[in-house]
């Protein structure tokens, strides 16, 4: 609560970091943040969970020299990691090997390579980084219009929380990961919806898997990517991880001895980034045909699907 000038009570001490509100605009949303639109400073203390560090009274000039222990930095590292799907072990303030794992996949995501060594710690870059997308996870994941699309979507009450964290996490992987538009990210979760409902373990009848129903080959190539990694090829984070492998370069052999099985892949996702940046219902036609390789009749599914996904985020 601010007091005066630069000077904030903080009610919940367990909470705090330092944000940046200086743009007019909102890089994730193109929307004025929540701050900007209150009224609050260019520059304020926004609360977030950050183990037990404690201020009781601080300006902002003290949250931003303030350095967390490094024990509660790994557990503030792990709650993002855990929120985003990369991480699901203990959330102390131990570096562990998974939670190593964790740092290398995010970075596989997200940057398309593991740009940071986490033996010995995390790097600033990278501390930084995960806190940004976090922030832009949460930003989603708290959308009033959310709830009501995917009731619209097909949700109940039973599964509407686990959805939530889903879509969020898919959602901000496709715009802070794969630098998709809107138009892009609800015509691809059109998709999505279809072929899984956002859950991440599905399987179907045939031995399709995972968020985009990796069959065939395109299975192996999964699980022979998760299982370089140490990873699950069941876990949220491991399949965005392998959805941007798979689009992004193509391959000079794979792990059956193939030579650039991905090449159209990388060719058909440079298209569509390039030529579908303002038309959903193209974006949910062309990854259908091209990316999914679908040969049902869903496409008119898969088309309402990311109407209603558009008009939640946009």
């Amino acid at each position: 609560m601010k007091i005066s000038g630069n000077e904030y009570n903080c009610p919940n001490p367990q909470y705090l970091h330092t944000g940046q509100t200086s743009r007019k605009q909102n890089a994730l949303t193109d929307e004025k943040s929540k701050a900007e639109s209150g009224g609050f400073p260019e520059t304020a203390a926004i609360y977030e969970k950050s183990g037990t560090y404690d201020f009781g009274t601080y300006s902002v000039n003290q949250a931003r020299s303030a350095s967390l222990p490094e024990s509660a930095l790994n557990s503030k590292m792990k709650t993002y990691l855990n929120a985003l799907g990369f991480y699901d072990g203990e959330m102390s303030g131990s570096y562990t090997e998974e939670f190593k794992k964790a740092l290398k996949c995010f970075q596989q995501a997200y940057w398309g390579s593991e740009r940071c060594d986490v033996k010995n710690g995390i790097p600033d870059m990278l501390r930084s980084h995960i806190e940004d997308v976090g922030t832009a996870y949460y930003t989603n994941l708290s959308n009033s219009r959310l709830n009501d699309a995917l009731r619209k979507l097909g949700f109940d009450n039973t599964n509407i929380g686990e959805g939530r964290q889903n879509f969020a996490r898919i959602q901000t992987f496709l715009q802070k990961g794969m630098g998709c538009t809107k138009f892009q990210v609800a015509g691809i979760m059109g998709n999505i919806k279809q072929e899984c409902s956002f859950n991440p373990k599905t399987e179907n009848s045939t031995g399709a898997f995972g968020i985009l129903q990796w069959r065939d080959n395109r299975r192996i190539f999964l699980e022979d990517f998760a299982s370089k990694g140490g990873y699950s090829y069941k876990n949220m984070g491991v399949q965005l991880a392998y959805f941007r492998y798979e689009v992004s370069a193509t391959w000079k052999t794979d792990c059956t001895g193939g030579y650039a099985q991905n090449s159209n892949y990388v060719d058909s996702w440079r298209k569509l980034k390039s030529d579908y940046q303002y038309d959903f219902y193209g974006v949910s036609d062309f990854f259908f045909e091209k990316i999914e390789e679908c040969t049902d009749d869903s496409d008119k599914i898969r088309r309402n699907y990311s109407s209603i996904i558009y008009q939640a985020i946009c």
